[in-house]
């Protein structure tokens, strides 16, 4: 048991010089304990390690994410008998820092989602040609009843819509999967338009009547948009 301690009392004595103030070990349990700025974990050592025992785990966690599970399983990898302290630091380094970019990448996708439903948008398509009478009444349908907008038939077409940000797009990404000559989306903004007949989806005959329904305030901007300036 001497080597062992001799051994031990080596590679904390290491430890403390490669992590200080990080490291810490506490002899009446056999407990080390890490910390850092990404998370934190508190190891046991049997009597038995550096001769045929492994380190066991107590905590691990970074933030909220319990690593427990990550790293037993990768202490359980190394070899009895050898000093595995540092490896272990250096493994859980890797998980914490892979457990704080899978949350940042969550937290990234949530806000998007919150978006979607928070957000407001408004998308113009211009297209070669809105003829058939199938495609004209799903553009005037959208599934969700907070989209507003306007249509015009003929050559061009345009289609025209303004509401919840989730509700736009999915309404417009359902009219894209049909077989269209041309389909281009000339303005995707984040601002919610308003337009002369108040709510819902409205067709009009003709260019100066889109012009009509968006009003002066967006004028500019929608005739900018179809190249019309």
């Amino acid at each position: 048991m001497a080597e062992e301690d001799d051994r031990l009392a080596a590679e904390l004595s290491l430890l403390d010089a490669i992590y200080p103030d990080q490291v810490q070990y506490h002899e009446k349990g056999r407990e080390v304990s890490y910390r850092t700025e990404s998370g934190s974990f508190q190891l046991r050592l049997p009597d038995e390690y550096l001769a045929s025992a492994l380190p066991e785990v107590l905590s691990a966690s970074a933030g909220k994410t319990d690593l427990r599970g990550k790293l037993k399983q990768r202490i359980s990898e190394y070899d009895t008998g050898e000093e595995v302290l540092d490896s272990i630091v250096l493994a859980f380094n890797e998980i914490a820092e892979a457990a704080e970019a899978s949350s940042e990448a969550r937290k990234q996708a949530d806000g998007a989602h919150a978006g979607d439903h928070e957000g407001k948008a408004t998308i113009i398509v211009w297209l070669h040609h809105l003829l058939n009478t199938n495609k004209r009444k799903q553009a005037l349908s959208p599934s969700s009843p907070d989209v507003s907008g306007v249509t015009k038939p003929g050559y061009p077409g345009v289609l025209l819509y303004s509401g919840p940000a989730k509700a736009v797009h999915e309404h417009v990404n359902e009219l894209k999967q049909q077989n269209w000559q041309a389909f281009q989306v000339r303005l995707e903004s984040d601002e919610e338009w308003t337009f002369a007949h108040g709510k819902g989806v409205k067709e009009v005959e003709a260019m100066k009547g889109v012009v009509a329904e968006v009003g002066d305030v967006q004028k500019e901007t929608f005739m900018e948009a179809m190249r019309m300036k």
